[in-house]
């Protein structure tokens, strides 16, 4: 009986001992001949701060002692949840005539989870997104009505999803988890990295509003209120999958071109105070202080996927910093690719690259007048119109071209002083960077692989619009239905068989196909879901029958 007792003990102990082993629970689902080797966690993440911390912060962004070591883990440590796959979810893995089974990639920046409601509808629930579509513009059962609901349905099959701006405990998006509210819809597992903590007086709602004379502003205070016990303050990016995580990379980047603490402090100077009124008349844009602490992060997630070769697929999620010069873009994608050299397996690059020219962080007369003085650009254009009488037309009819040039095509080529192109330099090095292995970044454009049936570089991956690149980004009014919009947003591929980045006689395997900016399927609602819009691309597990 004492032996009988003695292995009842033993067992006991080692059933609860192995309920502790990451992964269990995935083993005890009856799962466990697809995933015992993995490991997987199931659920962790730091722990968040209170907002009395938070309102510390934003007094002292460096505090030390107990509360700097809880802001340091919580902007250098992930929140992981793989309970999607404990639960037992599945990819779609879709299939097409053209590429056979494939994998559906999603790239969204979802400005600042304002609308996730509307988010999850477009992603899985058609009748309830038709509700929101302008039948002013797109009457219902016309061709734009059928366009919008044919992009929404690309969301659909997406087994991974790479997105910016997702919040954790803010106003703005109802307090909500953006990321586990989305994920928890679409079954699906996640990792969250956050970027920055929110702690501008302004979203805190400790901040009074008065006028010049003192006199509270109710209105603006009302809006800013908070619940102190709800609010969080995170500010990050996600990657959501169907698929299984294995491991999860990420931290606070080196390469912080901007202090978003320091630099929104500075008062604003009287052409600071213009560009921003300008931007509101102009283009309907409010521009708020945004004081935060963190900054631009590295996310790598690897995920389980048996259909390739190596079974794993390595996920990079871009969101570089929009408050520098194009240069700061540069070096911080410069330091990303070195810390993904040695994947030997396939890896997308997706996210917000803010590629575009100009210098979005406060300005003044000062920095301007430097700016033109440092100019080789400009110094040409005064000798061009000082030597020739037509001077002032030829150095205007320059410059349009050249920004035109840029505007429609951030990957144009890059003249010195007469045609320049800041941005050129970051697309460049992502085209000429060899990973270890030898295997390279895939620029191709197929007529026949490509949205539009475009020969040009990155076609296959990112959707050619007339001389440039489809837009991803529009402001709420667009001037001429040019002005307004930007290509800021951009993916990748690295399929690992490919060693010239444009060879179209190499294999097609995991190389993008079809690659979509989703615009009409945003733009025509009565309200966007977001400025930015999704982007599709398709990757055929096997060599595609095209």
């Amino acid at each position: 009986m004492k032996t009988i007792r003695s292995l009842l003990a033993f067992l006991l102990v080692a059933s609860l001992a192995y309920a502790e082993i990451p992964g269990s629970d995935l083993i005890q689902s009856g799962l466990a001949e697809e995933f015992r080797h993995l490991k997987l966690v199931k659920s962790s993440g730091p722990e968040y701060l209170t907002h009395d911390e938070l309102a510390t912060l934003s007094g002292n962004p460096k505090p030390g002692g107990a509360l700097g070591k809880k802001v340091e883990k919580i902007l250098n440590t992930p929140f992981i949840s793989n309970e999607a796959a404990f639960r037992g979810a599945r990819p779609k893995r879709p299939t097409d005539p053209r590429l056979g089974r494939f994998l559906r990639v999603i790239q969204w920046n979802i400005e600042k989870s304002m609308k996730m409601d509307e988010a999850i509808w477009a992603f899985k629930d058609e009748e309830k997104f038709k509700t929101l579509i302008d039948t002013e513009r797109a009457p219902v059962g016309s061709k734009a009505y059928e366009e919008i609901l044919q992009q929404r349905r690309l969301l659909e099959d997406a087994d991974i999803l790479i997105l910016q701006e997702m919040d954790v405990g803010m106003k703005r998006s109802n307090y909500l988890d953006a990321t586990k509210v989305l994920a928890e819809a679409l079954n699906m597992n996640y990792v969250y990295g956050t970027g920055y903590l929110e702690i501008d007086t302004l979203n805190l709602g400790t901040e009074k509003f008065a006028d010049e004379k003192g006199v509270e502003d109710k209105e603006l205070q009302k809006m800013f209120e908070v619940e102190p016990e709800k609010y969080r303050g995170l500010f990050g990016t996600s990657v959501l999958s169907r698929y299984p995580i294995v491991d999860v990379k990420f931290f606070q980047l080196k390469t912080q071109p901007y202090d978003w603490y320091e630099g929104e402090k500075i008062p604003l100077t009287t052409l600071e105070r213009a560009r921003r009124g300008g931007s509101k008349a102009v283009f309907l844009e409010r521009l708020f202080r945004e004081m935060k602490v963190g900054g631009r992060t590295f996310m790598r997630v690897d995920l389980y996927v048996p259909e390739l070769p190596g079974k794993h697929l390595t996920i990079i999620n871009i969101h570089l910093e929009i408050k520098c010069k194009p240069k700061g873009r540069e070096m911080q994608m410069a330091e990303i690719l070195s810390e993904i050299i040695d994947i030997k397996n396939p890896v997308i690059v997706a996210g917000d690259f803010n590629s575009a020219g100009g210098d979005m962080s406060p300005t003044s007369v000062r920095r301007e007048l430097r700016n033109v003085a440092t100019s080789p650009t400009f110094w040409f254009d005064q000798a061009v119109r000082y030597m020739t009488p037509q001077g002032l037309v030829l150095s205007l009819t320059r410059m349009i071209s050249n920004l035109t040039k840029n505007f429609q095509n951030p990957t144009a080529g890059h003249i010195p002083i007469i045609a320049p192109n800041q941005q050129k330099g970051m697309f460049k090095m992502i085209e000429n960077f060899i990973f270890y292995d030898g295997y390279r970044f895939d620029f191709r454009g197929n007529r026949n692989r490509s949205v539009g049936g475009e020969w040009q570089t990155l076609a296959n991956a990112n959707q050619r619009d007339l001389a440039g690149f489809k837009m991803t980004f529009t402001t709420d009014r667009t001037i001429a239905k040019v002005l307004g919009k930007q290509r800021l947003d951009w993916e990748f591929v690295k399929s690992g068989y490919l060693k010239d980045p444009k060879d179209d006689t190499a294999p097609y395997r995991f190389g993008p196909h079809f690659g979509q900016t989703l615009e009409e399927m945003n733009d025509r609602l009565k309200a966007r879901i977001s400025d930015h819009h999704p982007q599709v691309i398709n990757l055929p597990f096997e060599e595609p029958k095209i």
